[in-house]
């Protein structure tokens, strides 16, 4: 039985397409606690930048930060920690001072960076990072370096310094660490504190360091846009996290209940058709989407689909609406009562710009849209 569940951020919650943690996620997250089970933040961001995240609306029962080297509970008091031994932090802080390579340190309480170039700018901007303010080292604890370089400078980081470890997060980014640590390192002592077994546990993640709490869990679950490296590490491969991925794992696996499944119903007369769907519109339910909209024929009637119970589309959807806009004339197709994450999504795509889209009605006031 499952009675935690443990989330990388960055790709995992958090959608660098939008910016956002995708409505299906924190209404999954919100399951999940409901039914007592536990939630937990695994992440190499420090909660300096945690805070500043659109990810805290819904409360976690621990904030394993710095990839495990910096544990804090529900109300952030560091219940664990371990900071870069004496040896390579020498060197790092030589390093840091040179100002060959930019370089954050971060303390239990704060961060700071050597300098600023190009390479830091677009490595944050592609991730919703922030940059720390120039400074200098004053003799703290560090308990995560990160450096903003490409792949050889990588390579010859990690056969540099002897204790620590080093993994990627970007192209240009990494997270250098206490040898031994990691998220898994983290895990470990939250389960620990809490009394949990490994059979007992959850965890999600798509990148290199989510990689050991994946394999450390009982069960790991790696997101559809993770690379191959780490799909190969984890026990199950789950859909994109902008294609429902967290909440379609936790129905896969039982933790949640829901209906995965899309619905329509069709009703039509002399002048018009209208096509009411009921579900998600994901790679999974995409082939009943298609086969309703096949089955509409280009005969000069107006086409109305009715989103009034979707919250959600992917790009497969968007395909399927896309083909038949060009079959029938986007001037005879109507999307009506669409909710407000759903119309931010043909907003993203630019469908608003020819597609007729109606956002939903004035009694449900935390969806209604002006009608476009």
């Amino acid at each position: 039985m499952i009675k935690a569940c443990f989330f990388d951020i960055d790709g995992t919650l958090l959608s660098h397409a939008t910016g956002k943690v995708p409505a299906s996620t924190t209404k999954a997250l919100k399951k999940l606690r409901e039914k007592g089970i536990k939630t937990i933040i695994c992440t190499g961001r420090s909660l300096e930048e945690l805070v500043k995240l659109p990810v805290l609306d819904v409360p976690f029962d621990a904030y394993l930060t710095l990839n495990g080297q910096l544990c804090l509970d529900e109300n952030y008091h560091m219940f664990a920690g371990t900071p870069i031994g004496e040896g390579d932090m020498e060197i790092l802080i030589s390093m840091f001072e040179a100002k060959r390579i930019p370089l954050v340190l971060i303390r239990e309480d704060g961060r700071a960076i050597n300098y600023v170039n190009e390479t830091v700018i677009n490595t944050q901007n592609s991730t919703h990072g922030t940059i720390p303010e120039i400074s200098t080292y004053n003799g703290e604890k560090i308990y995560q370096v990160l450096g903003f370089i490409p792949e050889p400078e990588k390579q010859l980081l990690r056969k540099t310094l002897d204790e620590c470890d080093i993994t990627s997060w970007n192209d240009t980014g990494i997270d250098i660490i206490a040898r031994g640590g990691g998220k898994d390192v983290g895990m470990q002592r939250f389960m620990e504190k809490e009394g949990l077994l490994k059979a007992e546990t959850m965890s999600f993640g798509d990148g290199e360091n989510d990689i050991p709490m994946l394999q450390y869990a009982g069960i790991g679950v790696a997101m559809g846009n993770a690379k191959d490296k780490v799909k190969a590490a984890a026990d199950y491969v789950t859909t994109d996290i902008d294609d429902n991925g967290i909440e379609n794992a936790l129905k896969h696996f039982g933790l949640i209940e829901g209906n995965t499944d899309l619905q329509t119903e069709r009703f039509e007369d002399d002048q018009t058709v209208t096509l009411q769907l009921f579900g998600p519109v994901n790679t999974a339910t995409a082939e009943i989407l298609k086969n309703a909209c096949d089955d509409i024929e280009a005969d000069g009637r107006d086409v109305t689909i009715d989103f009034d119970d979707v919250d959600y589309i992917s790009s497969t959807g968007l395909r399927i609406l896309l083909s038949l806009a060009k079959r029938l004339g986007s001037e005879k197709l109507h999307l009506v009562n669409v909710s407000g994450d759903v119309e931010q999504i043909f907003e993203m795509t630019g469908f608003v710009d020819f597609l007729d889209i109606h956002g939903r009605q004035p009694n449900d006031p935390d969806d209604y849209q002006e009608t476009r």
